[in-house]
């Protein structure tokens, strides 16, 4: 079985017991062999439930909205106030000793204890969520951004230095320089790397539209077994102090009130629904999860983007901007569009056709029918990317609620679990597909930054009004480049040289070797000059060695940090960093 496992809130037995739904149940077992093998009654924990918060929007959820009745500007105001809340009130403590919310921001946002944990204890990194999960994985696409922070991903293998003890992570070295007692006002370094962090952070939010609302949150969701529920509610208590129930009505943890909720991809109407978040005291031994109803037609999960109860994670916002004026589209658009599979075939096989088929086989042909189907995905062409581009051109030129739309985001599902359920899109098809929107680039409100258009840029028709990108997008990249000149103007009024507490030992020994000449005895200022030199060698040999290992590092993980929506790492702090670690003028 496979699924989020929920202990059964009536049961008072010694023993646990939990819940079970018949779609969880992947390989059925008969009694005789669950006695013979107790292995195949084990549970294996891979995560537990918590909440994260707050959610992010980004460029999907934004469409989806903005066709649902939220005006185009409110996106705007949500990404100024973030900006202003993350980074604005840091310039104003950044001439001050007391760097404590400097350093909030870095190690919170920055995922410093996420880091030292996946380091230390890689399995609890996973069970305990010191991650988030992907909006999607579509490559090719400039929403396909992880919501985790901005370092390197293969932090958990990277530790520190192992001669130094130096961390290689950005949002590392600047926590360890703030808990030793440096400030950006005294420190030239750490004022460096706080200036390139801000700039990180601001492209990380700006750049995709990642805009963190305050009252939000993200959880497992879960059916409602007692049957409590009616369709359209769902019930949320956070064990801890969280955004989305912010508000004194929900001192108590549980949401009240219009909530929307969505899960990632979420490409057409329906993705998003308005939802009503109601109370029932014998719901509320439930924390941390969304419980839906079980009642209705169909399973409110599986309305958002085919969603279940094997742990998908639902993204709930109680803004009032958006909740307001938000309304639900058709349920329609939560079902393929009609002849959907005639587009498709299953290449998949079943394991007990492959096992019959095995005796008429000689050796070597069986050895190619394993390696057939253990290969078969990763032969077969992914074109989960394509129908993702092709999904943009048509929500820009038909509008996100037509019928071009439709058929296509559901072919980028489909493409997106292939793997897994072995159906794919037939080859005539996708081939038809492609050359039907080849004429189009990707609209320019959707593309990655720098990426030029290479074929005819698509025109929205004027009976579909602005679309919401192209409103945000002016706006948001004046907002970047407005902090980012800010960011370069911060006074650094440090020491340029380096700390005078860390140099004290050099000073005291130039006096006394400067007494000693005066005295006729150069011998001391003759072995402190040589020390200079060597010093002086190995700090230049040192930092063209850290900027080789660094180009190296930064090819390895290239591809990971394509997907976090910034140049993320210390790799963009400093042009060298051996330039920071200079003698003092006086003393060279």
């Amino acid at each position: 079985a496979k699924g989020l496992w929920i202990l059964d809130d009536d049961d008072q037995e010694d023993v646990p017991h939990i819940w079970i739904t018949s779609s969880q149940v992947k390989i059925r077992y008969t009694d005789e062999e669950l006695e013979e093998d107790p292995s195949r009654r084990i549970f294996d924990l891979l995560r537990v439930g918590q909440v994260k918060t707050p959610a992010r929007l980004s460029a999907q959820p934004i469409t989806n909205f903005a066709h649902n009745g939220v005006p185009n500007g409110v996106f705007s105001e949500l990404l100024q106030e973030s900006l202003k809340e993350v980074i604005d009130h840091l310039f104003e403590e950044w001439k001050s000793d007391d760097a404590v919310s400097m350093w909030d921001l870095v190690f919170n946002k920055g995922g410093v204890s996420h880091i030292r944990k996946g380091r230390y204890a890689k399995i609890f990194e996973r069970i305990f969520g010191n991650f988030r999960d992907t909006e999607e994985t579509d490559e090719s696409s400039w929403t396909s951004e992880v919501f985790g922070s901005p370092v390197d991903l293969d932090a958990s293998n990277s530790g520190p230095d192992p001669n130094s003890g130096w961390p290689t992570e950005l949002a590392e070295q600047i926590t360890e320089l703030f808990q030793a007692g440096f400030t950006p006002s005294k420190c030239a370094y750490l004022a460096s790397l706080m200036k390139s962090y801000l700039k990180i952070e601001v492209k990380r939010m700006i750049q995709g539209c990642h805009i963190p609302v305050k009252r939000s949150a993200e959880a497992f969701a879960a059916p409602d077994f007692s049957g409590t529920l009616k369709p359209g509610e769902v019930f949320f208590r956070s064990s801890q102090q969280c955004g989305l129930v912010d508000d004194p009505v929900m001192a108590d943890g549980i949401a009240r009130g219009d909530m929307i909720i969505f899960r990632y991809p979420i490409r057409t109407p329906s993705d998003g629904r308005l939802v009503r978040a109601v109370d029932y005291p014998q719901l509320r031994n439930f924390t941390d999860v969304l419980l839906f109803s079980t009642l209705g037609e169909r399973s409110g999960a599986s309305i958002l983007a085919g969603g279940d109860y094997d742990g998908d994670t639902i993204h709930m916002i109680t803004e009032p901007r958006l909740v307001t004026t938000f309304k639900n589209s058709s349920l329609k658009y939560a079902d393929p569009p009609e002849g959907f599979d005639t587009y498709l075939e299953t290449v998949a096989s079943r394991g007990h056709e492959v096992v019959e088929a095995l005796p008429f086989l000689t050796e070597a042909e069986q050895v190619r029918q394993f390696q057939m189907i253990l290969m078969e995905p990763v032969a077969r062409e992914t074109l989960y990317g394509r129908y993702s581009v092709l999904t943009d051109v048509a929500t820009y030129i038909y509008g996100y609620d037509s019928d071009e739309t439709h058929y296509l985001s559901y072919m980028f599902s489909n493409e997106l679990d292939a793997e897994k359920s072995g159906t794919h899109v037939i080859k005539k098809v996708s081939d038809n597909d492609a050359s039907h929107y080849r004429q189009w680039h990707q609209p320019a409100c959707m593309r990655k930054p720098g990426d030029e258009p290479r074929k005819k840029e698509p025109r929205r028709p004027p009976h579909l009004g602005r679309f919401v990108l192209d409103d945000l997008n002016p706006f948001a990249q004046e907002q970047e480049k407005r902090y980012l000149d800010l960011i370069d103007e911060l006074d650094n009024d440090a020491e340029t040289d380096c700390d005078p507490a860390l140099v004290a030992p050099v000073d005291q020994a130039d006096r006394r070797a400067r007494r000693l000449i005066n005295l006729g005895q150069d011998g001391m200022w003759k072995e402190l000059e040589r020390l200079k030199r060597f010093v002086e060698k190995n700090r230049k040999a040192w930092g063209k060695m850290y900027t080789e290992q660094k180009a190296s590092r930064s090819s390895q993980v290239n591809n990971r940090l394509a997907r976090t929506g910034s140049s993320t790492s210390q790799d963009s702090a400093v042009s060298d960093v051996s330039d920071f670690f200079l003698l003092p003028k006086k003393t060279q």
